[in-house]
């Protein structure tokens, strides 16, 4: 049948190239639903070439159009008895009764056929492939489950018999046939899940997999493939506290000490399930310092709060409290590959949160004196010693850092994030010429938030050139930016006033709105911070900066203001107002896991 379907693929394919007229004639009768016409057109074609079944299968559909079921009857058997190897004739006999209303008749000829199939592999293919084309997926699925018998499972019928339940609707018996699939084969857990993840496709197929799973699980305590794909179903459906448990059992059965719980809690914290992630990671701390994974259970714990306190209402206690746990880790394990997490996150907090550049500066220097770091780990620590150096004062050596990466790495993605820096830092200082010629070139960036952020600044440059070249005012902007990231907040007021004063309606008006709100959310002011971001919003709701107010508002009300309804507003705003923000895929995922889907 695989011969046929090729066969009528390379003719109708050709014909489309070397029509004759009268082929082309028909086909426009055809298609223009015109049967009348088209019927004697493809009767002559089909009776001139009796082994096309291209011609034969559109002569036969005008006969049954036009009620001609005598004459479509007398077609088929004439076909089947010059080319009996092709069964599709034979099971068009039926198909043509059923159309003429003798359904006994028909199902007496498909019988015949099923009763007829021998031990040949592809007469089982061959008939199967035959209903499907007549879309008789019922006797598709009979053939397939007798060859199953017949074969005694040793085929691929099963994988057919589970595609054909699924598109029938009986979908738990295609699970069935799936999960049994995975039994009898033997596949091993990673193949089996990609077979699911092709078929299995909403909320209900997973509840269903759930209790085959279950059900399977109960008769094979033993079979830790299906273990692992019941917790699949749960990390598929975001349901983390189920997967947790799942996987914690699967642990202590197979007396990993954690490897596996340790990647569900990454993969939490991944998706922002921070009470599964510390609950994951403190199961694995609980084998105690010896345990294999004793150290990524407590660099996970730390990472956990380092988010949750960033993200929440959080004090200096807990940020000092922070500092003096991520500082034991370190000193506990040296500065090494696998404790380059723990060092970038105390050096943002040094430099983001506990106003102490110097102590990044001399935390970053000890890592890159380390010996035996890979050299992209050195780079990124390289990138954030830069901006420390930024944020204590010293530009030119932070200068000097980002040109030595920019080098070393000038196809690589770290190479143009330092390039990146580089145009930010010439900004900063007023050079916005070659700033521009350097962004100019990001544009074209391997990742999308390096072009993006590229693109972003040489607008926000471009769009405020003042008359005659005058950059005056953009020039105590940057400066202002330059401040905040400083952490110089008084001092970022004062530039931002200056603009205001000397150049009143000037078109920095929104991105002054958003820098001060930047400043009140640094200081801990939410509730200022989301006034600037509102005012921003309604204000200057044409402008480019409406979809970072919108998202940002929204981030305030859910994470500082605990104002859910106008988190949701907010994100909603990004969705509907903004099609074409790079916001949208977060605002969708807030806005989905604040109104209760199951994202």
């Amino acid at each position: 049948m695989r011969s046929i379907f090729l066969l009528l693929f390379v003719f109708s394919t050709s014909v489309l190239w070397s029509q004759t007229p009268s082929e082309k004639l028909a086909a426009q009768y055809f298609e223009a639903d015109n049967f009348a016409f088209a019927l004697p057109l493809y009767e002559d074609l089909s009776d001139n070439s009796p082994s096309d079944l291209f011609f034969y299968d559109r002569y036969l559909q005008c006969m049954l159009e036009m009620k001609q079921h005598d004459k479509a009857v007398k077609l088929v058997r004439k076909r089947l008895k010059k080319f009996s190897g092709i069964v599709q004739f034979a099971v068009d006999e039926g198909y043509v009764l059923e159309k003429q209303g003798d359904g006994n008749s028909a199902e007496k000829v498909w019988n015949k056929l099923l009763d007829n199939l021998n031990n040949e592999y592809n007469a089982y293919l061959s008939l199967a492939s035959a209903f499907q084309r007549r879309y008789k997926t019922d006797w598709a699925i009979k053939v397939y489950e007798k060859g199953e018998i017949a074969f005694e499972g040793l085929t691929d019928f099963g994988s057919q018999l589970a595609q054909l339940y699924m598109q029938t609707g009986n979908r738990t018996k295609g699970i069935e046939k799936y999960v049994n699939m995975v039994l009898n084969s033997g596949l091993p857990y990673e193949q089996s899940k990609q077979l699911f993840e092709m078929n299995i496709t909403d909320s209900a197929d997973f509840a269903t997999l759930r209790l085959v799973l279950l059900r399977n699980i109960q008769k094979m305590p033993d079979n830790f493939a299906l273990a692992d794909l019941l917790k699949w179903t749960f990390i598929k459906q975001k349901d983390w506290n189920a997967a947790f448990v799942q996987t914690k059992a699967l642990d202590k059965r197979l007396k990993e000490q954690g490897l596996r719980v340790i990647e569900l809690g990454e993969m939490c914290m991944s998706n922002e399930a921070w009470d599964v992630a510390s609950r994951c990671f403190e199961y694995v701390k609980e084998y105690g310092e010896t345990g294999m994974y004793y150290n990524d259970a407590v660099s996970g714990l730390l990472e956990t709060r380092y988010i949750r306190i960033k993200a929440g209402n959080s004090d200096s206690a807990q940020f000092k409290q922070l500092e003096s746990d991520y500082l034991a880790f370190i000193k506990d394990l040296g500065y090494t590959e696998n404790t380059w997490r723990s060092v970038s996150r105390l050096a943002e907090l040094y430099t983001n949160y506990l106003h102490q550049p110097a102590k990044a500066i001399d935390l970053l220097e000890l890592y890159l004196a380390a010996p035996g770091l890979r050299l992209k780990t050195q780079a990124a620590a390289k990138l954030a010693l830069g901006d420390a150096y930024i944020i204590d004062g010293d530009v030119w050596s932070s200068e000097l850092l980002y040109a030595q990466v920019e080098k070393d790495f000038e196809e690589d993605p770290l190479g143009q994030e330092a390039k990146f820096r580089r145009a930010r830092l010439s900004y900063f200082r007023g050079d916005f010429a070659w700033s521009q010629l350097q962004l100019q070139v990001l544009k074209g960036a391997t990742t999308q938030l390096i072009a993006n952020n590229a693109i972003e600044l040489a607008l926000k440059i471009s769009e405020n050139l003042g008359i005659d070249s005058n950059y005056h005012a953009l020039g105590l902007f940057a400066n202002a930016e330059l401040l905040l990231m400083q952490n110089q907040f008084k001092q970022a007021e004062i530039e931002l006033d200056s603009i205001i004063s000397l150049y009143p309606g000037h078109s920095l008006s929104d991105d002054i709105l958003y820098v001060r709100a930047e400043i009140r959310q640094k200081q801990g002011n939410y509730a200022a911070a989301a006034e600037y971001l509102e005012t921003l919003a309604i204000a200057f709701s044409h402008d480019l900066l409406v979809d970072n107010a919108w998202y940002q508002l929204g981030l305030l009300y859910e994470n500082h203001l605990n104002n859910p309804e106008k988190a949701m507003d907010a994100y909603k705003k990004v969705l509907l107002d903004c099609p074409g923000s790079l916001f949208q895929q977060e605002a969708r995922k807030h806005f989905r896991k604040l109104r209760g889907d199951s994202i």
